[in-house]
C-alpha cells in the first residue's frame, strides 16, 4: 500500500495500522512515520528525525532525513550548553554541602 503525495516513484510506503507508516527502498528499511501531537518522523537508525504538521512533511522527512534533521549535539550547540551548565550546578552544590558532609562521616 502506498500513500498519495510527491514522493519519490522508488520510495514504497506500507500502513502498519492505523497512523503509522513505514518506508522502504530497494528493500532497504528508510524509516517510520507515526500520528501523535502531530507526525513524528523516526529514521533508519531509529533517530527521531523531526515532528511535523501533516504525514506528507514527515513522509518527505523520512525521504531525505539530511535536509530535516537539526544539528548533531555538539560543542556550541544549545544541548551542550544545557548539559555544561547542569554539571556546575551539581558541583557547586556538592561543594557547598561538602562540609556537613564530613561532618556528618565523623
Amino acid at each position: 500500500m502506498t500513500s498519495a503525495g510527491s514522493h519519490p516513484e522508488d520510495i514504497r510506503w506500507r500502513a502498519l495500522r492505523r497512523g503509522m507508516w513505514a518506508a522502504r527502498r530497494d528493500d532497504r528499511h528508510l524509516g517510520t512515520v507515526e500520528q501523535g501531537r502531530g507526525w513524528l518522523a523516526v529514521g533508519a537508525d531509529s533517530e527521531p528525525i523531526g515532528r511535523f504538521r501533516t504525514l506528507l512533511e514527515a513522509q518527505a522527512a523520512v525521504a531525505s532525513p539530511a535536509s530535516h534533521r537539526g544539528p548533531a549535539a555538539g560543542p556550541g550547540t544549545a544541548a551542550a550548553l544545557m548539559s555544561g551548565i547542569a554539571t556546575t550546578a551539581f558541583a557547586a552544590g556538592i561543594a557547598m554541602a561538602w562540609p556537613v558532609l564530613v561532618e556528618l562521616i565523623r
